[in-house]
């Protein structure tokens, strides 16, 4: 019964993971046109399928890390400082994918990834240890784990989209106000979506704990 319970809850976080990354592709576009930005199709059809992918595997080992080390915090953040820059790569692999089968162009990346991988994957990994400190109390709330996602968002996202932005002065150009919310939302916002997706899926498998003990 427990590999079954455990099987449920991957995929439960599955689709949880990929309907964030739909979500943030819908909110990114939404601010685009807001300042009279319209992107091509192709371009959306490869952001989205970089943004779901990063979503997948970045949420993926959150929930992972928070399930496994309720006891321990530190694993948690372990694993999560992990799966971001690993995330991160998988995403970037697909953009290149989509951009080969599509015969697309795609500017060049303000901040290196080797300095975005490192930002991430302490970003996530501090996360993370507050995601698993949270799952271990008796009740945790969705409020909490919201605010976990959006202090870590302001404090790392917001470093991260000021960092690009002068980075690209620093280099002579000046960031496209489309691609400064694109990064700002992607920044900021999405640890809120991951640390809910985290909160849901501890939640159900708790429930489903319960129901399967309840069966026997």
């Amino acid at each position: 019964m427990m590999p079954r319970l455990a099987l449920r809850r991957v995929v439960m976080v599955a689709w949880l993971a990929i309907s964030l990354g739909f979500a943030m592709e819908a909110l990114i576009l939404a601010g685009r046109f807001a300042v009279g930005s319209h992107p091509a199709t192709t371009q959306v059809l490869i952001e989205l399928v970089q943004g779901v992918t990063w979503a997948f595997f970045v949420c993926a080992g959150l929930s992972l890390g928070t399930a496994i080390a309720k006891v321990r915090a530190s694993l948690g953040g372990l694993i999560a400082a992990i799966s971001a820059p690993l995330a991160m790569a998988i995403a970037k692999g697909a953009q290149k994918v989509m951009v080969s089968a599509l015969d697309a162009a795609t500017k060049p990346a303000t901040l290196s990834l080797t300095t975005l991988g490192v930002l991430r994957a302490i970003e996530y990994g501090l996360l993370g240890w507050i995601l698993a400190s949270l799952a271990s109390k008796e009740r945790p709330r969705p409020l909490h784990f919201a605010l976990a996602g959006a202090s870590i968002g302001a404090m790392f996202g917001g470093g991260i989209t000021v960092l690009t932005i002068e980075t690209a002065a620093a280099n002579g150009v000046a960031l496209e106000l489309p691609r400064a919310i694109t990064t700002g939302l992607n920044e900021i916002v999405f640890p809120i979506g991951c640390a809910l997706v985290v909160y849901i899926a501890l939640q159900v498998g708790r429930h489903m704990r319960i129901i399967s003990a309840e069966a026997r």
